[in-house]
């Protein structure tokens, strides 16, 4: 009995030190984050993904959730791909990087062939949802989604659209619009931008039609652009409650658009579950409820099921993406 005692002494102390002895263990359990994080935004500044990083930054610095700084820093360039490239090379294991992204982690490498997905990445959380809008600049001679109609069914390449990447959610909208009036999407004419690097081209007129996020609100409160259409099934609140929905002016077309947040491949478990763990407290948060309310922002938060979503999103975009004439 004495023997078995010892040995099993022994045994737990080993364990203890072996525990003691491992560096994530023992910094995701008490000292993590050890140093600064650095949040990346694979968009140009004054996107919808660049509100989504900061805005996180922010709520989660100032609700103390986090105990460190938090960076944020844009690396904008084809659809995402190189801030996915940052994250799967250089900052590859990098348990202190952290990447905001939206489906452009599905799409980008479907239409364009990109090497890097969410499959090269850490999925950490989906944590809201949000809407198109359609825009044109206060200046136009498009006054409404019927304008926009007329000229498409007389030429179905004749007018610019302005969104982000081909493939993503704005490019999904238009050729959803087209394909109602019976046009073939492929033809109409599709200028993507990265990030918010759309916006300056809506307001200088180098396209007609501008598609962005819920972002664009600020422009069209400001009286620099007018807003055709929104892409929920039904009217938002607040600062959106006069805008109409494609629906509701006789269009079926319905999409949203999702914010998540990455990290890079090697990523310990311990550090996905801290922020999993830091995203849900988050969620609860008065000040992040207040953002939600300001931007219209759906919370959708996924945290140990936002791989499997993924997967999901990934096959159903193909086969869409497919019958639009996108993949590459």
């Amino acid at each position: 009995m004495g023997m078995s005692r010892i040995l099993r002494n022994a045994l737990s102390a080993a364990a203890m030190a072996a525990a003691l002895m491992s560096p994530v263990a023992a910094s995701a359990q008490a000292n993590y984050p050890a140093k600064a994080i650095e949040l990346m935004v694979a968009f140009a500044p004054g996107g919808g993904v660049d509100l989504f990083g900061r805005t996180v930054a922010k709520v989660l610095t100032e609700e103390k959730i986090v105990n460190q700084r938090i960076q944020v820093f844009n690396k904008p360039g084809a659809g995402g791909e190189l801030g996915m490239a940052e994250m799967a090379g250089p900052r590859k294991n990098d348990n202190h990087s952290l990447s905001a992204f939206a489906l452009h982690v599905i799409y980008t490498p479907l239409t364009l062939g990109t090497p890097n997905s969410y499959k090269t990445l850490t999925p950490i959380a989906k944590i809201f949802s949000e809407y198109q809008m359609m825009v044109v600049r206060t200046e136009s001679p498009i006054k409404s989604l019927k304008d926009v109609e007329a000229a498409l069914r007389k030429d179905i390449g004749s007018l610019r659209f302005g969104g982000a990447s081909l493939g993503n959610s704005d490019h999904i909208v238009v050729s959803k619009f087209a394909q109602l009036l019976g046009g073939d999407p492929t033809k109409v004419t599709y200028i993507a931008y990265s990030g918010g690097e759309s916006n300056p081209a809506i307001l200088g007129g180098h396209v007609d039609v501008g598609m962005g996020g819920l972002d664009l609100m600020d422009l069209v409160k400001a009286g620099k652009m007018r807003a055709l259409a929104i892409s929920s099934d039904k009217r938002l609140g607040g600062d959106f409650k006069d805008i109409p929905t494609f629906v509701e002016q006789g269009y079926d077309v319905v999409n949203q658009n999702w914010r998540g947040i990455f990290g890079p491949p090697g990523m310990s478990a311990e550090v996905v579950k801290y922020w999993r763990d830091a995203f849900t407290k988050m969620v609860e948060t008065k000040s992040w409820k207040a953002e939600l309310e300001k931007n219209q922002w759906s919370n959708s938060l996924e945290t140990d099921t936002f791989v499997a979503s993924l997967d999901r999103e990934y096959d159903s975009s193909k086969k869409l993406l497919g019958q639009l004439g996108l993949l590459k």
